[in-house]
């Protein structure tokens, strides 16, 4: 008896599978809906405005409401979009070209401040896309509103920076047992990173809400 309990639709099991495979699911979606890359933001967007309700344990139609924010949002997220990848691609061309330049003079300064200048932008773009999910407002504010959050929320935006640039430092520490994962990283990596996450933005954006 106890073992059909765990199949009941109220049981611990079952919500705990449920979500795993919402999980699972919305990473599919925001990456099927990112493959034209322009639509990133849009994506990354309604993934956060599902993912944001699963982590509160609100009732939601994950396929439904995933495609309503993507499509609400898009047009307001393409300039986010751009400037986020504008600053990607200069930041990964500056580091080409940094590497070719090896010990030049200067080089090594430059190599290090692109470093640090990287974690700072990534570090407020991981605000930004969730803040667009929760909250209206101008691009301009969003981003001023992101590198606040980043700045005044160290510890949580350390984990949360960390969680985002992983795909990137495992690649860098290890890229042979990187290289072994990749494909199970490409489809499941999207949702779990926005999981954990939302687990801390859900109290920041609750207390935001709240002032």
């Amino acid at each position: 008896m106890a073992f059909k309990d765990n199949f009941r639709g109220d049981s611990a099991y079952t919500q705990i599978m449920t979500k795993i495979f919402n999980i699972f699911w919305l990473s599919i979606l925001w990456l099927l809906c990112s493959i034209p890359v322009i639509t990133i933001g849009a994506s990354t967007i309604a993934l956060y405005y599902v993912m944001l309700k699963l982590v509160k344990d609100e009732e939601t139609t994950v396929t439904r409401e995933f495609f309503h924010s993507f499509k609400q949002n898009f047009l307001q997220s393409l300039p986010v979009t751009v400037i986020v990848l504008v600053v990607v691609v200069v930041l990964v061309a500056d580091f080409h070209i940094l590497g070719a330049a090896g010990r030049a003079q200067g080089a090594s300064f430059m190599y290090g401040f692109c470093i640090v200048l990287g974690i700072i932008c990534a570090a407020v773009f991981s605000y930004v896309f969730p803040l667009l999910a929760k909250f209206e407002n101008t691009v301009k504010k969003t981003f001023e509103n992101g590198a606040r959050l980043a700045a005044s929320h160290i510890g949580q935006t350390l984990v949360i920076t960390v969680v985002n640039l992983f795909p990137v430092l495992w690649f860098l520490i290890s890229p042979q047992t990187f290289s072994a994962i990749f494909w199970i990283w490409v489809f499941v990596g999207g949702g779990v990173q926005a999981f954990v996450n939302s687990l801390f933005l859900v109290k920041i954006f609750d207390r935001l809400a709240e002032a």
